[in-house]
């Protein structure tokens, strides 16, 4: 790819404000299809011959999720560290059991909707696959941890905060298709 260009900044990117507006997560399967773009992004990312055909939306308290890149370059491949942590609060049976689910050595992919509506994806690249039908480059993000509890006294916080985490040799991918959140049912489409 030649650098035949540089980037520019506006005056609205200048106004752009930080934080994340949703957070939708999926476990990977061999039936997805996905479609990156030319412009690093993804087109499509087609669920519909998985046995779960959606995206669990995850809900959090405010100003609580931030998603990190941290790239590094060695013996001429860069890397890029993908870090996302969210706090779910006041901790119950039914969360936890939610959250249960991504620990179990589960191979997942986040779509992370920014407050300026970026829908960025990670999880899954493009970059260093070998392709059957699909790509599997093993750049799938993971439960890295739990962090919470009730507290101690009255006024401490009552919450769980969730950290995933991948390496992939890719910056995300903005998601250019159709992305569709449902909170009633806390379901998110692809298409």
């Amino acid at each position: 790819m030649a650098i035949d260009t540089g980037l520019a900044v506006s005056c609205d990117d200048l106004r752009a404000s930080g934080g994340i507006q949703e957070i939708a997560i999926r476990e990977y399967e061999d039936t997805d299809a996905i479609t990156f773009g030319t412009a690093h992004n993804i087109t499509e990312y087609d669920t519909s011959g998985s046995s779960e055909d959606f995206w669990a939306v995850f809900e959090f308290k405010n100003e609580t999720p931030a998603l990190t890149i941290t790239g590094t370059k060695e013996n001429g491949t860069t890397s890029f560290e993908i870090g996302l942590t969210f706090t779910i609060p006041l901790i119950d049976g039914a969360k936890m059991l939610e959250l249960q689910k991504l620990s179990d050595d589960k191979c997942l992919v986040a779509i992370v909707r920014t407050v300026n509506g970026e829908n960025l994806v990670f999880g899954v690249s493009q970059r260093y696959a070998y392709e059957t039908t699909l790509p599997n480059n093993q750049t799938f993000a993971s439960l890295s941890g739990f962090e919470g509890g009730t507290g101690a006294a009255y006024s401490d916080e009552n919450n769980m905060t969730v950290s995933l985490t991948c390496k992939q040799f890719e910056l995300p991918r903005q998601y250019t298709g159709t992305f569709d959140a449902n909170h009633t049912t806390l379901q998110a489409s692809t298409t």
